[in-house]
């Protein structure tokens, strides 16, 4: 099969790893006046207008069996459920670039839960390699060594995260391949029902901060673009790289937000990156690199 040229696939690409490495920025600004729930539902809430005017604008009813919306809401409690709380609780006492960092452990969760729930991919000795390496770069990048100064708190909120995204990844493979409906309708689903889990959340969070709902606000427009981008939008740029270009293409995604994020972080919200931050990503994506090799076909 003939690789799709650059072009076809770039565009989205690049839309997509920005609007995902800016969305830790769009979470600092937010929290100026919402709590953390209020963030999680604010940003499912905008998401699911903008998708469901997607699919609106697509005019093609998506016709879901009971089964499928099942499936979908277990996946959107891993995915953009608890995530989308524990991720802003998190940037409250770590940096969003600490926070984009250790974002990037999601392939290593997807590998381990991979191996664990789905016989047929059995972790090989390299992604074993490759999952020891990512616990290694973890450390470094937390600068374990650090004991007076430890992340803890942040730390444990954003790996529980990340391990959430490894189980919603896992399952979406598990359980959506009879979903026969476009990425725009699943997404569109997925998210409405994240909305409809988290509302509990925000109801019992109160009212949101002084200047929450002030229009020229900076704490609104991130939850905003928040939602329209990181939650919606980059979505179906992803869906699209995969679809022009495959898989690893995609994937590659994972290494360029981070990036986006700490240049964000530095030059916008003043942020420190700390000397052993980036060696720590370096190790860490080495590991996520050898945890996704499969073993290459052969012919017979």
């Amino acid at each position: 099969m003939q690789a799709a040229p650059l072009r076809a696939w770039i565009f989205p690409f690049t839309i997509a790893a920005v609007a995902w490495g800016s969305s830790f920025l769009f979470i600092e600004l937010a929290l100026q006046s919402f709590s953390p729930s209020h963030v999680a539902f604010g940003r499912v809430a905008v998401g699911a207008l903008v998708l469901m005017g997607m699919v609106i604008a697509a005019r093609h009813i998506p016709r879901f069996t009971w089964r499928d919306v099942a499936a979908v809401g277990l996946i959107a409690v891993c995915l953009s459920g608890a995530p989308f709380i524990l991720i802003p609780w998190a940037q409250q006492s770590i940096t969003s670039i600490l926070a984009s960092l250790l974002n990037a452990t999601v392939p290593l969760w997807t590998a381990l839960f991979v191996a664990l729930w789905i016989p047929t991919e059995r972790a090989t000795r390299t992604q074993v390699v490759g999952l020891l390496i990512g616990v290694l770069g973890i450390a470094v990048l937390l600068g374990a060594w650090n004991v007076e100064n430890f992340p803890l708190l942040g730390a444990v909120l954003m790996l529980s995260a990340t391990a959430f995204y490894g189980v919603g990844s896992t399952l979406s493979r598990m359980l959506l391949t009879r979903v026969k409906e476009s990425h725009t309708s699943v997404s569109a689903l997925q998210v409405s029902l994240s909305a409809l889990f988290l509302a509990p959340f925000a109801l019992a969070a109160g009212s949101p901060g002084e200047g929450a709902f002030d229009i020229s606000g900076w704490a609104l427009w991130g939850l905003v673009l928040l939602g329209a981008l990181g939650t919606s939008f980059a979505y179906v740029m992803f869906w699209r790289v995969i679809a022009v270009a495959g898989a690893t293409a995609g994937a590659s995604v994972t290494y360029v937000v981070p990036i986006v994020a700490t240049i964000l972080g530095i030059a916008i919200l003043g942020e420190e990156l700390l000397w052993y931050e980036p060696v720590g990503a370096v190790i860490v994506l080495l590991g996520v690199w050898l945890s996704g090799r499969r073993p290459s076909a052969t012919n017979t």
